[in-house]
């Protein structure tokens, strides 16, 4: 059986019912758990489905990859947790960079609202306006494309001013967490953004909702094993950051 056919059935599966298991996927396709959860990954890519331990979910609209303004909504109390978590490594006189994403943006307000004096370094528009609404604030812009979608600075001049930042903390906004894989993200201009910065700056996290967990974007970020640790809200069960914690990958 092919896979373009395993995904047919996989997906028949998950009409059926919102979880399947990896081992019933196996027995009923007749072929290996391997098999089944490469299959898995690769669909929760492609945004078919939710890979989660030991099985698939089907996926809901509000769980899809959605351009910034679709995603700014969802989770917000939890990115408002998250980013409170960040502040507490703030300190006065601190340079911050802060990437792209929703979470860095309700973090810049966030950090408006704390009135710590600082410099943040971005490439994220509404993160620039929104720590700029404090005095506190002196918001640097990088230049670079726009992206549209993304509300944000990228391609080759973008790189170039970042890599001459040296930034006491860096917050990352990240898509996607997995044990196996690592920070993953679906924006591709992105990536090269985060990998240059966390080699310039003092400090790094990533910073990030609960709800992330056990999920895979398109690209890898930062494999397991050279990823920055991870502040997160308190939604996280303490089995799955045990677990995770086990693979080498501390959240917050």
């Amino acid at each position: 059986m092919i896979q373009e056919e395993r995904k047919t059935l996989i997906l028949r599966a998950l009409d059926e019912a919102p979880v399947v298991k990896l081992e019933e996927l196996s027995s009923r396709l007749g072929v290996s758990v391997d098999t089944i959860r490469r299959d898995l990954k690769a669909m929760d890519r492609e945004g078919l489905l939710q890979y989660i331990r030991g099985g698939a979910k089907a996926i809901r609209p509000a769980e899809r990859f959605y351009p910034f303004k679709g995603r700014e909504i969802i989770n917000i109390d939890r990115k408002k947790a998250a980013s409170r978590k960040a502040l507490e490594w703030v300190k006065k006189g601190d340079v911050l960079f802060i990437n792209s994403g929703t979470t860095n943006t309700i973090l810049a307000g966030e950090l408006a609202r704390a009135a710590i004096p600082c410099t943040v370094i971005t490439n994220n528009l509404p993160a620039a306006m929104a720590a700029a609404a404090s005095p506190c604030c002196a918001v640097h812009l990088l230049g670079g494309r726009l992206d549209a979608d993304e509300q944000s600075t990228c391609g080759c001049e973008c790189l170039a001013e970042v890599a001459a930042v040296y930034p006491d903390l860096c917050f990352l906004s990240v898509n996607a967490l997995d044990a196996e894989a690592g920070l993953t993200d679906f924006r591709l201009e992105e990536i090269p953004v985060m990998q240059t910065i966390i080699r310039t700056a003092r400090q790094t996290a990533a910073v990030m909702d609960s709800t992330k967990i056990d999920r895979v974007a398109k690209r890898q970020v930062f494999a397991p094993q050279a990823m920055p640790p991870v502040i997160m809200d308190d939604g996280l069960r303490p089995e799955d950051r045990a677990r995770y914690l086990a693979a080498g990958i501390r959240i917050l």
